[in-house]
């Protein structure tokens, strides 16, 4: 059943907002979450209160030759409803699936062009973290609570950032836009991937993560190391020491996807709807097969890049940069042979910010993953054999594609550093 849905209150009144090089992502964030009940008229009406504070998703994308604006219209948008009756319960998924013939039918995906609604988050309107915001209020007023305290803010304004550094666009944190290809080349090279890949998903509970935590800071009294430093330099020491058996091979950088809300309230205040994201390159690991000595490289990449001053030179570049290559029909998905991407959610508990009040009891399901690019989730809930739900909070869950002669490689290796407790680690 379709039916229109408005915002309780219209409050876009024709705002435009320009969209920033950066934001020029097309696609959308395609996530399925379970519940076990719902009351969709409750639904309805929390979203129409929901779309008051979040006008733009009520809007419309406008393209003027190279220009991206969202113009804030208060268009009605639409609300689909099924009662599905061949699927007598949901499956046992895990976090992260390749499994389409399961998730795709409940995915409505997005496409950012004119006359569509933004509200299933065409990611030109922002990341992860704007995502949740929204998921968050539209939660909190189906339970009859106020919205989150820090509001929306939509305005993108360049004004306030400095003049463009001109050789910073050399700078390492700038390869990977600068490496961008054609969206035709990037779509084939997906497509042949595919075929020679398989979808692997790996979770690691709070204990293991903490365990791999404390490996990493052992006799390390400078910089306290996370354990997600700690989890993506496992990934990356599991293929060098098990998989890429060839020292040309191996994995020698990776790039990390850092978010910069809250390196400047100036230039990123926390409620800044927008794809607030760097994807930085680490320095070259000084030992490749050893956890700590990346687990290093991947924090020092981080605490370099996090300064306001770094940012005010980084936005502008990266808006300039970004827009260039939209304007040439690039894409920046493109890195060397001995490099790796970390996409990680794991500091985002999607389950909680948009349970709709059934704590431990809300399931994220998405799809998409590539070689060589990792993405990373916290844990669903589980339910026992007594029908309790129980949700390891701290745990993880890896999602990724290898090519299938590794497959059982790294499942053997990661299997046997489980039940070792991963005390032969190094």
């Amino acid at each position: 059943m379709t039916s229109d849905i408005t915002a309780s209150t219209p409050t876009g009144n024709g705002r435009r907002i320009p969209l920033l090089g950066t934001d020029l992502i097309f696609g959308g964030i395609d996530n399925v979450f379970v519940y076990p009940s719902l009351d969709i008229n409750q639904l309805k009406q929390a979203l129409c209160q929901t779309l008051s504070l979040w006008p733009m998703l009520t809007g419309r994308l406008l393209i003027d030759g190279d220009d991206y604006t969202i113009e804030m219209s208060d268009q009605s948008i639409p609300f689909v409803s099924t009662e599905n009756d061949q699927l007598e319960c949901w499956p046992t998924l895990p976090v992260i699936v390749n499994d389409a013939a399961v998730i795709q039918p409940f995915i409505d995906s997005v496409v950012c062009k004119p006359d569509e609604p933004l509200l299933l988050f065409c990611h030109m309107i922002g990341d992860a973290a704007a995502n949740i915001h929204f998921l968050s209020d539209w939660s909190r007023l189906y339970q009859h609570l106020e919205p989150e305290s820090i509001r929306p803010i939509f305005e993108r304004e360049r004004n306030m950032w400095k003049k463009e550094n001109d050789e910073f666009h050399l700078s390492p944190s700038m390869k990977l836009i600068r490496n961008g290809d054609k969206r035709e080349s990037i779509l084939a090279r997906l497509v042949q991937e595919y075929s020679e890949t398989e979808s692997i998903n790996i979770p690691f509970s709070s204990a293991q993560l903490a365990k791999l935590q404390s490996l990493v800071n052992e006799n390390n009294s400078k910089t306290m190391l996370t354990s997600q430093d700690a989890l993506n330099a496992y990934i990356i020491r599991t293929l060098n020491k098990h998989i890429l058996n060839n020292v040309d091979d191996y994995i020698r950088r990776a790039y990390i996807l850092i978010n910069f809300r809250g390196i400047s309230d100036r230039l990123a205040p926390a409620g800044r709807v927008a794809n607030s994201l760097m994807q930085m390159l680490t320095d070259d690991f000084s030992d490749p097969l050893s956890l700590k000595a990346i687990a290093q490289a991947i924090r020092q990449t981080i605490q370099e890049t996090r300064h306001e001053s770094f940012l005010e030179q980084w936005l502008p570049t990266a808006d300039r940069m970004m827009n260039e290559i939209t304007k040439e029909g690039r894409v920046n998905f493109v890195w060397d042979k001995n490099e790796v991407v970390f996409n990680s959610n794991f500091k985002y508990d999607w389950t909680d910010r948009f349970d709709l009040g059934m704590n431990n009891q809300c399931r994220l399901h998405t799809l998409g993953t590539y070689k060589a690019y990792f993405r990373i989730f916290r844990l669903n809930p589980v339910r026992n054999e007594n029908g309790d739900w129980t949700k390891d909070i701290g745990g993880a869950e890896v999602a990724f594609r290898i090519p299938k002669d590794w497959k059982n490689k790294f499942l053997d290796a990661w299997k046997k550093d489980v039940e070792e407790n991963f005390v032969n680690i190094e």
